[in-house]
């Protein structure tokens, strides 16, 4: 007579009871808990749940593993085929403690490290922080304050509305000038690796490489290719760009100057409009 196979017990919650080889392996949401059978003394079913108890020294209370909600006829099985394994194994020392036996682990795909950043690449990115908003906030800052030492308060929705017009002209100036730096410096001086697509085929995609200590990485680019070249700054991989020939650079160079040009010419416009309001 062939055996049945022993069920695989879901409960409620999400539990999976499994009987695998010389073990029970029980996951409940992301653990799993490992019962060694020579620690279990019995498997009991209870209608729509199930009862693990392990063996515990006289005198003590065992512990008891219990999944509700699984299917009725399937725990019946379950706990007459891991019965018929107990009953193969060789008796235990009376003083045996089951709960001893039991090992837990997470489930969880633990977080890539955050890579150390260097003192200098710190104080270089405080510096574009400061280059890239510092300018139009102190053109808003210093109109707003001539237009009310001029005695026309007025005018501050005038020099909102300009405020906000400078900040993000500064913001666009300083990021391209940020991306055309790096452009330049980062396949001189980083680290060039091929990164590999990693998201569906379109004009657009996701890119994934792994840096030297072994961390992958994502890159977004506007590229249909399955491969790209980009280069990454050794100290800190989060400072990613892509390899682009020499007219791209030079195109997004040309577009921070005319930004930048846009910026300056906004915060003359607002200085004169504040002496003169």
């Amino acid at each position: 007579m062939t055996t049945a196979s022993t069920p695989v017990l879901r409960g409620s919650g999400g539990a999976v009871l499994r009987h695998e080889d010389d073990a029970l392996t029980l996951r409940r949401g992301d653990e799993e808990t490992r019962i060694p059978l020579r620690a279990v003394r019995d498997v009991v079913p209870e209608g729509r749940a199930v009862a693990v108890e392990l063996r515990a020294p006289e005198g003590a209370t065992p512990v008891v593993h219990r999944v509700e909600g699984v299917n009725g006829a399937s725990a019946d099985l379950f706990a007459t085929a891991v019965g018929s394994a107990l009953a193969g194994l060789p008796e235990p020392d009376p003083s045996l403690d089951g709960a001893a036996l039991v090992t837990t682990r997470s489930l969880r795909t633990p977080s890539s490290p955050t890579p150390a950043i260097s003192p200098g690449h710190k104080a270089r990115g405080l510096a574009w922080a400061a280059l890239a908003l510092g300018p139009g906030l102190a053109a808003f800052i210093a109109m707003s304050v001539l237009v009310v030492v001029n005695d026309e308060p007025g005018a501050l929705v005038l020099s909102l509305l300009m405020g906000l017009v400078v900040i993000v002209l500064n913001l666009l100036s300083g990021y391209t000038a940020d991306r055309a730096v790096q452009m330049s410096l980062l396949p001189r001086r980083g680290i060039t690796v091929m990164a590999v697509r990693t998201s569906p085929y379109g004009k657009s995609g996701t890119y994934a490489f792994t840096d030297r200590d072994g961390t992958t990485h994502h890159y977004f680019r506007q590229a249909y290719a399955s491969e790209i070249e980009i280069s990454y700054h050794p100290d800190n991989p989060l400072t990613v760009v892509g390899v682009y020939p020499v007219f791209v650079r030079v195109l997004v160079a040309l577009s921070s100057l005319v930004l930048w040009a846009a910026t300056i010419g906004v915060i003359v416009l607002m200085i004169l409009v504040g002496l003169n309001v």
